[in-house]
């Protein structure tokens, strides 16, 4: 029987650099002073980075509630021509943040909206002025100080609601004179 030798038959490999040190060699072999400085710079990377990234995906706050961001007022209540069953009011419309107006609706079952608020689009920090009839039903007693005369509808991606228009004294005075002059008629 024949027998190859031992050194034939066999692939000789050699590791060139086995014998540097590993990582962990390396990393005691560093001063104590060498290895805070990395640790605590690659910490402040990674947490630079995770803070980045929940800043940079953090969702929008909400809008605020519409109704709160809307303030609505009557800048004027104009008398009845002749012998109309209507007067006019002037309501102005301001918003700190972007709603839509849909619509509005009477206060009161004494008076019926005849020209109803348009549907309007009102960016931030703009107001808007529009002009309404309201019709009278004189067999209904007048509505008591501090009830809305109107609700205007407004929305934002929040929600819906209704902004009450409530007259002051004043603007009550002049709405119950309209009424008498539309009454007594």
């Amino acid at each position: 029987m024949v027998t190859q030798p031992e050194d034939q038959g066999r692939d000789v490999v050699e590791n060139v650099g086995a014998d540097r040190p590993l990582l962990g060699e390396r990393w005691r072999a560093l001063s104590r002073r060498a290895r805070m400085t990395i640790a605590v710079s690659s910490g402040s990377v990674a947490l630079g980075a995770v803070l980045g990234y929940v800043a940079a995906t953090r969702p929008p706050p909400p809008p605020p509630d519409p109704v709160a961001a809307t303030t609505v007022r009557i800048t004027g209540v104009q008398m009845p021509q002749g012998s109309s069953l209507d007067f006019g009011v002037t309501i102005r419309i301001a918003s700190a943040s972007a709603v839509t107006l849909t619509g509005s609706r009477q206060g009161y079952d004494g008076f019926l909206q005849t020209r109803p608020v348009p549907v309007a689009v009102l960016p931030p920090g703009r107001a808007l002025v529009l002009h309404t009839r309201l019709n009278v039903y004189c067999q209904l007693p007048l509505p008591p100080p501090g009830t809305p005369l109107l609700f205007v509808t407004v929305r934002n991606d929040r929600r819906e609601g209704r902004a009450p228009v409530v007259p002051t004294a004043a603007q009550t005075a002049a709405i119950d004179d309209a009424v008498q002059r539309i009454c007594v008629h």
